[in-house]
């Protein structure tokens, strides 16, 4: 019998990021796709933009709805939420890869339920 696991966005603040400053925008899109990848989504869609002289925005369509990462070098920060609706994706692991990929000092990781649309039993939650 399979569980059902309902959907969560996590919202992750990255402070005190150390190997962002040097770091192309092309290579952090990589390691941004790379970590989602090994931690088992399915990238159907990537978008970037670059903003000159400072940071990046990153969007992936997933097979299991989406991930956003904004990067700020100058004050080495980065955000990033990870929404899923399949137990497949292991946000998590997702995380703490980016954790390592970009020297984070200071973590913070929200874990945010989130209406579920695969049940329709299932109308709303309160904080």
């Amino acid at each position: 019998m399979k569980t059902h696991v309902p959907p969560a966005l996590y919202s992750v603040d990255f402070g005190g990021c150390t190997d962002l400053i040097d770091r192309a925008p092309d290579e952090i899109m990589a390691a941004f796709c790379a970590a989602l990848r090994r931690a088992g989504a399915t990238v159907v869609h990537e978008l970037s933009h670059a903003f000159p002289g400072t940071g990046l925005t990153c969007v992936l369509i997933l097979s299991e709805s989406h991930a956003v990462l904004h990067t700020w070098p100058e004050t080495g920060t980065v955000n990033i939420d990870i929404f899923s609706c399949s137990p497949r994706l292991k946000s998590l692991e997702a995380i703490e890869e980016l954790r390592r990929s970009f020297g984070a000092q200071h973590v913070t990781v929200q874990e945010i339920p989130r209406a579920d649309g695969h049940h329709p039993d299932v109308i709303s939650r309160s904080a």
